[in-house]
């Protein structure tokens, strides 16, 4: 399916933002509209490859090397090796997070057979994060803990949608929480936190 023209101008537009930041010395006047265009479209062409990568510029430019001290985002942006590096990028922060989620998952359910065991304990334990506890409740027929959970987890999601496909082995689709019907790509200052922090790591 080709983008609109809508999408495409979004996408390059946020793509020349988080290229300018991480490249705070390059001269915007170097370039034209057409680089972020042709960046725009391959990431766009990367999700028609692989429909569980998100439409997420910030991601998309932090995985790419750039290199030296000049910025070339023809090179480094909008060839088809970029969309490549996405892609693998985007694998490794998966299966990292559904390694984590396994932890999780595996310490709360552990913790919730105790039965002096509350949620809110579950809620101050360092060591699980709102997703983790409200899988667990789930896979241990807790109902009502993962609604105690679910707003958080949701939360947890807005943060990195891509723990929605690291869930997949943990949980059914429909079970997974979403405050709100998914969008590919929203201007989060969470997220870019997120992002910078897992890719540098």
């Amino acid at each position: 399916m080709l983008p609109t023209q809508e999408i495409i101008d979004h996408l390059a537009d946020r793509i020349e933002r988080a290229y300018a930041l991480r490249r705070s010395g390059w001269n915007r006047g170097c370039s034209t509209r057409r680089v972020w265009s042709a960046a725009a479209l391959c990431l766009w062409q990367a999700k028609e490859t692989d429909p569980t990568l998100p439409l997420d510029s910030e991601l998309f430019v932090a995985s790419q090397p750039l290199d030296g001290p000049a910025g070339d985002p023809w090179t480094e942006l909008a060839q088809p090796e970029a969309g490549r590096r996405y892609r693998r990028q985007v694998r490794r922060i998966v299966s990292r997070l559904r390694a984590e989620l396994v932890r999780e998952v595996l310490r709360a359910e552990r913790l919730m057979e105790d039965p002096q065991v509350d949620p809110s304990f579950l809620a101050r334990d360092r060591r699980l994060s709102p997703l983790g506890c409200y899988i667990a409740a789930h896979r241990v027929g807790r109902i009502d803990w993962a609604s105690y959970f679910a707003t958080a987890a949701a939360r947890q999601h807005d943060a990195c949608p891509l723990y929605q496909v690291a869930t997949l082995s943990l949980l059914p689709a429909d079970l997974y929480p979403l405050a709100e019907p998914p969008l590919n790509e929203k201007p989060m200052a969470e997220r870019r936190r997120f992002t910078t922090s897992i890719v540098m790591n």
